[in-house]
């Protein structure tokens, strides 16, 4: 394996592995933050953006507690996925320049393990269908697209402690956790200091910037932030330098001869998060971040601020700001010392009618 040197007059050093925390690192970079908090506002979907995604699946939500035959059916509802983790993106706009966020709204039903998947899911596309364009039905969900989101409507079943989701490709039903996923995500914002959910939108952004190919994507890489993202370190650029290279110093050489790892989901431990990903999906994302990686390290190591700015925005792409924005930077630096520096959607989680859900937050 070749070395990374670093630019300027410094001694050149590898950038792989594990590398110990020293928070003087901060006081290193050439980069100011203010630039990386510039990045994350740019990325954060618009505040119309989360208007129009709670409109819309609260309607869904509404529509389904109040239908003629389908409430019959209803034992809660929720939402799921990285909207209410807030740790999505801003959508990219579509031809029309809309921006229509994915919006996951799970739907606890009274139907056994005894239903076949095929028969729960066009129950549910069935009723939606009274109200709204069904664009497909998933394997595990209902796809409902309006002008103001993209929603997945997901049937599950009560299964312990947790759920069970239908599954058509399994023909049968499969367990899950999401609000599971929601508390651990919360949970690890805490250990990172604020730091986690700005962490994973600034990975999932380089990844939207600089894909390989459909997967890992989404909760596979918030998992891979939780795993490898330093904890102590408070200069963004300094996270992404180190996430990057932590990834590549774990999975690198594995990933050279062919093998991909097994990686528990958080909620269900023997469940493997990369089951989806393909051995070539993985070599390939894990050679994008061993090249990244050095972009990364390098940027947060020259002593030419052109060249630092011009690395990150081979790392980011077009949106990493090319100059500082003083006004928006002192603003931010102060967003920065709350406990959330980058808010992301904000929902209601009740049922949508007067009903009360299971016992969920």
């Amino acid at each position: 394996m070749s070395q990374i040197v670093a630019e300027g007059p410094r001694q050149r050093r590898p950038w792989w592995g594990q590398r110990p925390e020293r928070t003087d690192w901060e006081g290193i970079a050439l980069v100011p933050n203010a630039r990386f908090l510039e990045l994350l506002e740019d990325i954060e979907p618009s505040p119309t953006t989360k208007s129009n995604a709670s409109a819309a699946h609260t309607g869904v939500r509404a529509h389904l507690w109040s239908h003629a035959s389908y409430k019959s059916r209803i034992v809660g509802d929720f939402l799921a996925g990285s909207n209410i983790r807030d740790t999505a993106l801003r959508p990219k706009s579509d031809a029309n320049g809309a921006e229509r966020p994915d919006v996951d709204i799970i739907i606890e039903t009274n139907h056994s393990l005894q239903d076949h998947p095929n028969d729960v899911l066009a129950a549910l596309a069935a009723a939606l269908k009274d109200a709204y364009t069904v664009d497909r039905i998933n394997k595990r969900s209902v796809r409902v697209v309006n002008s103001q989101a993209e929603m997945d409507v997901v049937p599950v079943i009560a299964w312990g402690n947790a759920y069970a989701i239908a599954d058509r490709d399994l023909a049968g039903w499969k367990q899950t956790d999401p609000p599971y996923h929601t508390a651990w995500s919360t949970a690890r914002n805490t250990e990172f200091g604020g730091r986690f959910k700005p962490l994973v939108k600034m990975t999932k952004s380089w990844r939207r910037e600089n894909p390989t190919g459909k997967r890992p994507k989404g909760f596979v890489l918030e998992v891979l932030v939780a795993r490898h993202g330093p904890r102590d370190a408070t200069h963004y650029g300094e996270c992404m330098a180190q996430l990057l290279a932590n990834i590549f110093a774990t999975y690198g050489q594995e990933a050279s001869l062919g093998l991909k790892p097994f990686i528990g989901d958080p909620a269900l431990p023997n469940s493997d998060i990369l089951s989806k990903v393909t051995v070539a999906q993985w070599r390939e994302f894990i050679d994008r971040v061993r090249v990244h990686a050095g972009y990364a390290r390098r940027a947060q190591d020259t002593d030419d601020m052109e060249e630092a700015t011009r690395l990150w925005r081979k790392v980011f792409g077009p949106r990493f700001p090319a100059t500082a924005n003083a006004a928006k930077a002192s603003s931010l630096l102060g967003a920065a010392r709350a406990p959330a520096i980058a808010p992301g959607y904000v929902f209601p989680d009740a049922a949508a009618a007067p009903k009360t859900p299971r016992g969920f937050a």
